[in-house]
């Protein structure tokens, strides 16, 4: 049996999730409160837990508002119109929740679970659904059902009625219509108060239903009961709290308790346990123990029980000290005497002697094998860990989750959920889900393996490559993307020392306060994350070379060179049909047509306003000297810049005389082998600013809003 998708809707920051599920691990990635722990907390509630608490902050906002505009009125009218109590049902929840079949329920939009579980014909035994078929179609293998927060008409009728006087009582309390502001925000005041009570009393009547249905959830079968659909399921959740010990003052011992969990499934153990009860009790017995310990408690106790008889006329009888050992006693003793060793070089040490990672680790191993030896051929087997990378080393971290992918594989599925980039890079992108905030209240869902699945499956051999190029690249390349707020992409190592330390400056302290994933990948390859930046809505800057000819050195030359970067070229010829020369991109560049893909990808490069330069280096000694490419200056004068600039760069000497004029892309060629210098005494000089190109201030900018 495996569980396909789980598909929640109206939940929390959840508009609509779909979880798909890999045959053996599937990873669930998002930052902190994205949502991860709200959607494993529903599944829970749902599948396993006999105390479902639902309430009205599960379910969004914007429904509920919707929801108390209808009838927020309809109270209004019936508890100011000295309705009596009896005509609650007939007056007022006839109009919201008419018995009536063929007029529309007033309803909040609640909270739904779709939940899709298929099954091998040859190899499962499905006696547990066999009730739940819909489709007698042979070659469907699937199971389909509904779990639905449900309001029930009769309790909602009961709760109203159980607060009648209360809700009468504020609603006549409510003041007619009054210019006062102080009268008028008391009116507010307690309208709110009366919605909110409302709400409760909707909510407090929801019932949890489920039914089995059709493949597209429209023709149902409502369950007799909540169990029945539970009992389909053998779900196991690990949670992230894991109070473990490291510390000998701490008394937890959770991972001595769980290997007694797992010892208690072996019968030789279970064995051993029940014998060593009687085994310790025999020589109790046999050496009079508790004889001994009546007679000196007599001997010790004499004079307070002589005390005693003075004051109650000699009726106290004898006062001792008695031993009671039963078999019971001595196996609860045993449960906490055996406690988890690590034996190291012929020394036992407690489980507090390793540090909280390793103890994690095991833990969860611990409970991972007592899942498995739970196991049920005939249901859906799933456990849940929660960020498993708690007080984990990042190496740790890799080695488990590549553990756990290739040891679950058949039969249980696992969901992990995690906010740790290592866990990420080693899943790959396949095993994939991940959660975006997408609003201050609203989180969305993304498949990455359906990204990667539609590109293989493309006709397009373009679509194949880059299938391919995000297998082969996202361990190393980019998985910090799927945590960032926003993204710069660039070419290469100088690029990102500047840009960081760009953002230390204070106009870009905005930009300083979100998490920016940094992506390296040349001038080439840029273009290939434009798929999943528009699928993960990342606000991305692209900030890349123009590379025109080498040897365009005036304006005219400048203008209509053709230039070899292959991201610009691709990103012009979404709108254009030729291949753009300079002046095409300048003008591409003012119309603001190099912001694409709903304007999450802004691409930049050189332009006229940076000294016509083609590259970063060539514009940034552009800006701080003032001039463009086409002037030059002899050796001596750049010798008399480099020097008042503290700037490191080559001033080239080979077939060069003392009157020379040598242009700025000579002095940038001359460098070439020391860009790190170069970029090293711009930031150690305290120049990053005022070597700013206006390319990249654009750039950061729009980044920035």
């Amino acid at each position: 049996m495996k569980l396909v998708e789980i598909s929640v809707s109206n939940y929390r920051q959840f508009k609509k999730a779909d979880i798909s599920f890999d045959d053996g691990v599937t990873v669930l990635a998002g930052a902190n409160n994205s949502g991860k722990t709200s959607l494993i907390t529903l599944i829970k509630n749902v599948f396993s837990d006999e105390k479902n608490i639902y309430c009205e902050s599960d379910i969004p906002a914007k429904n509920i508002q919707e929801w108390l505009n209808n009838v927020y009125p309809k109270f209004e009218v019936f508890f100011t119109s000295n309705c009596s109590i009896e005509k609650i049902e007939e007056d007022l929840v006839e109009h919201i929740l008419s018995r009536n079949e063929e007029k529309s329920h007033i309803c909040i939009d609640t909270t739904k679970i779709k939940v899709h579980v298929s099954y091998d014909p040859d190899k499962d035994d499905i006696k547990l659904f066999a009730d739940y078929i819909m489709d007698l179609d042979e070659n469907k293998h699937d199971f389909f059902f509904e779990y639905y927060y449900e309001i029930n008409r009769t309790r909602f009728i009961r709760a109203i009625f159980e607060e009648y006087e209360k809700l009468k009582k504020r609603f006549v309390e409510i003041p007619e219509i009054s210019t006062d502001e102080k009268v008028k925000q008391n009116i507010e005041l307690k309208k709110r108060y009366l919605k909110q009570k409302i709400v409760k009393l909707y909510i407090q009547s929801i019932v949890p239903t489920c039914y089995f249905c059709d493949e597209k959830y429209e023709n149902r079968c409502q369950m007799n009961d909540v169990k029945q659909f539970r009992n389909l399921f053998n779900f196991s959740f690990i949670k992230a709290s894991r109070p473990l010990d490291d510390d000998a003052s701490d008394s937890s011992h959770l991972i001595s308790k769980q290997m007694l969990k797992m010892a208690k499934l072996d019968e030789e153990w279970n064995e051993l346990v029940g014998k060593l009860p009687d085994d310790i009790l025999k020589p109790i017995q046999d050496k009079d123990i508790s004889k001994k310990v009546q007679e000196t408690s007599l001997s010790s106790l004499k004079e307070t029980i002589t005390a005693i008889e003075e004051t109650n006329g000699g009726q106290s009888g004898e006062l001792m000290l008695d031993m009671l050992v039963t078999e019971e006693d001595i196996s609860n003793l045993l449960q906490r005497i055996t406690t988890a060793t690590y034996c190291v070089d012929g020394y036992f040490l407690g489980e507090e002697s390793q540090g909280l990672g390793y103890s994690n680790m095991i833990y969860i191993h611990l409970q991972l094998n007592e899942f498995e030896n739970s196991k049920d051929a005939c249901k859906v087997n799933v456990f849940f860990v929660e960020e498993p990378e708690s007080h984990m080393h990042p190496q740790m971290q890799q080695v488990f989750i590549k553990y756990l992918l290739s040891h679950y594989k058949n039969g249980i599925q696992g969901l992990i959920t995690s906010h740790s980039n290592e866990i990420v890079r080693a899943a790959g992108i396949t095993h994939l889900r991940v959660i975006r905030r997408t609003g201050s209240f609203s989180s969305n869902l993304f498949d990455l393996s359906k990204l990667i699945k539609d590109l293989k499956d493309s006709d397009n051999q373009d679509d194949n490559l880059l299938a391919n190029f995000y297998d082969w690249f996202f361990e190393i390349g980019y998985s910090e993307l799927i945590f960032a707020d926003k993204a710069i992409f660039y070419e290469g190592d100088t690029e990102r020392l500047y840009i960081r330390k760009l953002l230390t400056l204070e106009k870009y302290k905005k930009l300083k306060q979100q998490y920016i994933a940094y992506i390296q990948v040349g001038g080439a390859y840029a273009k290939n994350y434009q798929k999943m930046i528009e699928l993960l809505g990342i606000k991305s800057l692209i900030i890349t070379d123009i590379d025109y000819k080498q040897d365009a050195e005036t304006v005219d030359k400048i203008h209509n060179s053709n230039i070899t970067n292959a991201t610009i070229k691709a990103f012009y010829k979404m709108g254009k049909s030729k291949d753009p020369t300079v002046r095409d991109l300048y003008a591409w560049i003012d119309a603001k047509e190099n912001i694409i893909s709903k304007d999450l990808i802004y691409t930049c490069f050189q332009t006229n306003e940076d000294g016509y330069a083609r590259t970063l280096e060539e514009a940034m000694l552009s800006k701080y000297f003032e001039i463009d490419v086409t002037k030059s200056f002899t050796k001596e004068e750049w010798t008399e810049k480099r020097k008042a600039s503290k700037l490191q760069f080559v001033i080239p000497t080979k077939d060069v005389k003392k009157d020379d004029d040598i242009k700025l892309r000579r002095i940038i060629n001359s460098t070439s082998n020391l860009k790190t210098n170069f970029m090293y005494s711009v930031v150690l000089n305290q120049k990053t600013e005022a070597t700013e190109p206006n390319y990249i201030q654009r750039g950061l900018k729009w980044l920035m809003e």
